[in-house]
């Protein structure tokens, strides 16, 4: 979605206009792109990152096109400054949570809480917050949990015994096994949310011109600006045709797609270890 043509997320409905969303990793790339995006169509924005510098650019760009934002800083490398942005956040009454933050490392890099970083920030901090704004997320009205995925999943392999991939790291496995775990847990969240008014969707945003992009080293002449890309699914997922089921896999433009499984012992099983791990 350029900003010339903003049609895509005009597409989403009426009611959300002025609902506030928090979306993760907001200082750049697709998440930045999104937080803009929905500022345009009426959303009030929660605009998560590291950096106070580069979260007031983003905030100050949303608001000089007269849009709502402020900022939430976390480094998702530390467990505990996750719980404690949780904790400020969910008295706030969020409506829209998009787990987008992740990380790229072509070196193996252990967190101050012992995880592998890709697997720590991707995957353990996302589920992490999630899992302390969901008592404040199904109090609202037709909320909503998107995590950001990639196409990577379909290569992606959950090493139980190795999350920390110690046996042996690959910036490439780490990325795709944290890929995967973003789609599970959808799944998980949707089945364990059944019957409320909380829905929960992947998303596959393409391939994009991003930092984390440059950082693998890949050579990828299709990859278009975020700013192309975040329209069509953001409406998609938030739109009416999104709440038509919970825990499905949307592709860049929009439609539902078939993820590379839908085990759920599998996904109970992940689940029941993230606990664990975030416990520690």
């Amino acid at each position: 979605m350029s900003p010339e043509k903003p049609d895509e997320v005009k597409r989403l409905t009426v009611k959300r206009q002025q609902a506030l969303v928090l979306v993760t990793g907001a200082t750049n790339g697709i998440g930045a792109a999104s937080a803009t995006a929905l500022a345009k169509a009426g959303y009030r924005v929660i605009v998560h990152g590291r950096s106070e510098a580069r979260c007031a650019l983003v905030v100050e760009a949303i608001q000089a096109q007269g849009g709502t934002a402020r900022a939430e800083l976390a480094d998702f490398a530390s467990l505990a400054q996750v719980r404690a942005m949780a904790d400020r956040l969910a008295p706030q009454n969020i409506d829209v949570l998009v787990n987008n933050a992740g990380v790229w490392m072509n070196e193996a890099r252990e967190t101050e809480d012992g995880f592998e970083t890709t697997w720590q920030v991707n995957h353990l901090a996302p589920f992490l917050l999630t899992q302390r704004l969901l008592p404040a997320l199904l109090k609202r009205a037709d909320a909503c949990v998107i995590n950001i995925s990639s196409s990577g999943h379909r290569s992606g392999r959950i090493h139980f015994d190795d999350v920390n991939l110690q046996r042996g790291f690959s910036g490439l496995r780490a990325y795709c096994q944290s890929k995967l775990a973003n789609v599970l847990f959808t799944q998980e969240l949707a089945r364990r949310t059944q019957g409320s008014s909380l829905i929960t969707h992947a998303v596959d945003p393409g391939a994009v011109q991003t930092q984390l992009l440059a950082q693998t080293g890949f050579n990828v002449p299709a990859a278009k600006p975020a700013e192309e890309t975040v329209g069509r699914w953001l409406a998609a997922v938030l739109g009416p045709e999104g709440r038509d089921s919970s825990g499905d896999y949307f592709e860049p433009d929009g439609r539902r797609a078939e993820p590379s499984t839908r085990d759920t012992e599998l996904a109970a099983r992940l689940w029941s270890m993230s606990e664990r791990q975030i416990a520690m």
